[in-house]
Parts: C-alpha cells; sequence; structure tokens
C-alpha cells in the first residue's frame, strides 16, 4: 500500500495522527540528508515502545534503540571491533560446526517427501549460531534433542509478543489479550533475568583468570571491565538486542532466497553451477570460498532488494529541513522503506523480477544512490551486517551444493508483516540429495 500511495502522490507523504505528524518519504535527498549527514538522530516516538513494550523493559535502551547521539557514538566505537571482519574470520570454523548440524538434519528428512518449513529451520539454526558463537549458549534447537531451552522459549514468545504489538497496537486493552500479554510480559523478564546471569558467570570466569571463548559475551565483559561506567542494564539490553537482531532476519532473508531460486530456476542452475565450480564437494567452507562467489552474492542482495527482513527505519531531523519543497520541522517523525524505495519502477527497472543481474559489478554503480538500504545507511548501518552476510553466505551455499527442492504446491508467496518481513507459510518444501551427495 505505501508504494501505491508514493507512486500516486510523490515522494513525500504527511499523515496527520492525534498529536503529532509522521512523514513517510522515499525521496533520495531526503534519505541522504536523514540517514548520511549528521543532521538527524534516531525517532525518539518510534524506537521508544520497543525498548520498553507492554510497561516491560525488553530492548530497553539498547545499541540499536539509543537516541541520544552522544551516547551512541561512544557505544558503538566501543562495540565496533567485536563486529570487524578480522574478528569475524575467527568465527569461520563455529560458523562450519553449527551450520553442519542442520545440513545433517536435512539429509535425513532428503526424501522427496516430507515437508521441511525452511522459515522454522533456519530459524532454529540461526538461533543456535548467535547462541553459541555469540554468548557460549548451547541450545540445540537444530537437532531438537532435548526439550527447548529457557533461554529460547523465551526469546520466541517475547518476538512472539512484538510481532503482535504491531499488528496490533491497541491489543493491550482488550481483555482476551490479557493472558497472553501477561506470559509475554514474564517471557521478556526471563529473557533478561538469564541473560544477566550469563553476563555475570562469564564476568567472574574472566577475573578469576578462568579460559573463556572469544566471542561477543567475552568482548561485553572486557568492555564493561574496562569501562566500569557502563551501565549494567544496558548491557543486557545489547546481548537481547543481538539475540534479536541477529536471528530471525537472517531466517527470513534465506527463507525468501530459496523461494525466489525456486521460482526462478535458471538463476538456481547458475548459483548452484558457481558453487561446484569454487568448492566443488568440499563440507568446509571457508570465509574466502563464499566470499569469491560473486554471483551467490548477487542473488542475496536481489533477495533483500525485494525482501528485506528489515523493511522501515525511522529519524527525526534535528533542525528544520525542506523535502520536496515541504517544510519538515525538527523533531518531526520521518519513515523511510527500503522496501517501498527498492520497488519503485523509476529506480528499478521491472522492480518485480527477480534478477540478480541489477548487482553485477557494472550494472550496481548505475543504481541510483540512497534507493537500496537493507541494512540502512550512514553512520547507523547495522553493526551486524559483516556477521550476517557470512553467516548467509555459508548457510546457502552448503544447501545449493548438497540439495534439490520443490516447494509445496500451497506455499502462499506472499509476505506476513510485523517486525520483520516473512514469507507467509514459512517457506515449505521437500528436498532431495543432489546426485553427487548421493549414497
Amino acid at each position: 500500500m505505501a508504494i501505491e500511495f508514493i507512486r500516486k502522490y510523490g515522494h513525500v507523504i504527511k499523515i496527520e495522527l492525534v498529536e503529532r505528524i509522521i512523514v513517510i518519504t522515499a525521496d533520495p535527498q531526503a534519505i541522504r540528508e536523514l540517514m548520511i549527514t549528521g543532521n538527524h538522530t534516531k525517532s525518539k516516538k518510534a524506537y521508544e515502545k520497543l525498548g520498553f513494550l507492554f510497561g516491560e523493559r525488553f530492548i530497553g535502551k539498547g545499541l540499536v534503540v539509543e537516541t541520544d547521539q552522544k551516547v551512541w557514538v561512544w557505544r558503538r566505537a566501543l562495540m565496533n571491533p567485536c563486529f570487524q571482519k578480522s574478528y569475524i574470520k575467527g568465527l569461520e570454523s563455529a560458523f562450519n560446526t553449527e551450520i553442519d548440524l542442520l545440513i545433517t538434519k536435512l539429509a535425513g528428512l532428503a526424501d522427496g517427501n516430507t515437508q521441511v518449513s525452511m522459515l522454522e529451520e533456519f530459524n532454529h539454526l540461526t538461533l543456535d549460531v548467535i547462541g553459541k558463537i555469540g554468548f557460549g549458549m548451547q541450545m540445540n534447537n537444530v537437532e531438537n534433542r532435548t526439550e527447548p531451552s529457557e533461554y529460547t522459549k523465551a526469546i520466541k514468545l517475547a518476538l512472539g509478543g512484538v510481532s503482535a504489538f504491531v499488528r496490533d497496537p491497541f491489543m493491550k486493552f482488550k481483555y482476551s489479550k490479557w493472558k497472553y500479554l501477561a506470559d509475554v510480559k514474564k517471557a521478556m523478564r526471563t529473557l533478561r533475568v538469564l541473560s544477566k546471569q550469563s553476563f555475570d558467570e562469564r564476568k567472574e570466569k574472566i577475573e578469576r583468570g578462568d579460559y573463556t571463548p572469544d566471542d561477543i559475551l567475552n568482548f561485553l565483559v572486557k568492555m564493561k571491565l574496562e569501562n566500569p561506567e557502563l551501565d549494567d542494564e544496558v548491557i543486557v539490553d545489547d546481548i537481547i538486542v543481538f539475540f534479536v537482531a541477529g536471528q530471525e532476519t537472517t531466517a527470513c532473508l534465506l527463507s525468501f532466497t530459496m523461494i525466489c531460486l525456486w521460482q526462478n530456476k535458471d538463476v538456481l542452475e547458475r548459483l548452484r553451477t558457481e558453487v561446484f565450480d569454487i568448492v566443488g564437494m568440499k563440507s568446509y567452507l571457508s570465509i574466502e570460498d563464499v566470499n569469491k562467489m560473486k554471483y551467490l552474492e548477487m542473488v542475496i542482495k536481489e533477495s533483500l532488494r525485494l525482501y528485506p527482513p528489515g523493511p522501515n527505519t525511522f529519524r527525526e531531523p534535528k533542525h528544520d529541513i525542506e523535502i520536496l519543497g515541504y517544510k519538515i520541522p525538527a523533531g518531526t517523525p520521518v519513515a523511510m522503506s527500503t522496501y517501498v524505495s527498492s520497488r519503485l519502477e523509476e529506480f528499478f527497472p521491472d522492480p518485480l523480477k527477480f534478477f540478480p543481474e541489477r548487482f553485477s559489478p557494472n550494472a550496481e554503480n548505475k543504481i541510483t544512490s540512497y534507493t537500496y538500504y537493507p541494512f540502512t545507511l550512514g553512520p547507523r548501518t547495522c553493526i551486524g551486517k559483516s556477521f550476517a552476510e557470512i553467516e548467509a553466505k555459508i548457510i546457502l551455499a552448503k544447501i545449493i551444493q548438497r540439495f534439490n527442492f520443490e516447494m509445496d504446491p500451497d506455499q502462499s508467496f506472499d509476505i506476513e508483516e510485523s517486525t520483520t518481513l516473512k514469507p507467509e507459510g514459512g517457506a515449505v518444501c521437500t528436498l532431495t540429495l543432489c546426485d553427487s551427495f548421493e549414497g
């Protein structure tokens, strides 16, 4: 619907709500002004509700929702080393170990008849990856040998509550929802207790001089020890943010990509050829291996263009600005959507076509600036961008290398919108082993 509004009324829309105004824009220069320059801040009105949901502290003042620019700059500078490519390189072996658990599971289901919800399986995997690689938590969601961990159950219920709130902001006033909301709030409290417990246990080990893995949690603890003024509650906020931002978004990206590949068999075959040309039947895929797969990168970028898991972002100008002749007062929430911008015909010809070649080196340079931003733009670009890209590349390359797949005839190709965009119905398919891996 937002796309039709933009097409009909132009690249800026003003929506007047009770006591406030929200501006929606797809104008590239306005997006540059609000994301790249220093004349902006995160929208307090848009993000405070996510921080403290239903009266409970959820992601609080985590890095994603921090609106105080000076505080954010300081904390981002402290956190950046944890997500540099050199650090992620050290996670290569752990990525392979966790991903291979899913590959083994799928191989056992690859009989051509068993239906598999790839969204569900990717959700399990990405939660296991961030849990183990980031925080030393053994969640076992992929293997499913035990009851889901308390943390797993809490984060799934909390995320469900966030999605329910996005769909129905007035649900807290409905008596029929009170029991569910009570469960969601309890899950949020559980997340905070367990996250703080993990932090305190790791801190004690480091202070005793015990061995600890070189993961994100280790980094956060050492950051606290070196900067005692950091609030422990804010660090707990960040732990939860990394689980929320680093799990479901990657699972949705992978699920949409599989649907797009199934719909475009020529793209799938070209991608499979590239994977085999570069790694053959290798089971261990290095970061160097997948970074050589240029067509894989193009496929992922095109999937993000059509189906960005996090489609919207909000900013507030610090000073009065002008967008296409409209005067926008300082402090006005401005909504920008990469989903809308990257589906407009004037920026991306034949926008509904899945065409990875848009992102070939020569073609990508011709894309209008500030019309494609699945990880946002400027200083607030997603800190976990490199982590998510490497994770998605290794997972997808291993899936394509080993399996053929057919989507269920009843699989919907619609989008379910909540906090993220996800494929309605869960990307259900059947799998068979590629000829090279049979037997």
